[in-house]
């Protein structure tokens, strides 16, 4: 049976209950895959960005330097 958004949610009420617990399930979860990292973010290079966003996305980065 697929999970849905609220029995997702309500699985997650345990874990986000302390800080404790929401280390505990962070620091369980498998590391990222710099290969998959990197074809991911080559995939998300090819796309087209429309203006709007693109002057947010700017924007933001620019505040993070």
């Amino acid at each position: 049976m697929p999970t849905t958004a609220p029995n997702a949610a309500h699985a997650l009420e345990d874990v986000t209950a302390s800080d404790s617990t929401l280390r505990r399930f962070l620091h369980g979860l498998p590391g990222v895959d710099a290969v998959g990292l990197e074809a991911r973010a080559a995939s998300l290079g090819t796309r087209s960005i429309k203006t709007t966003a693109k002057a947010y996305a700017i924007d933001l980065a620019i505040s993070m330097v």
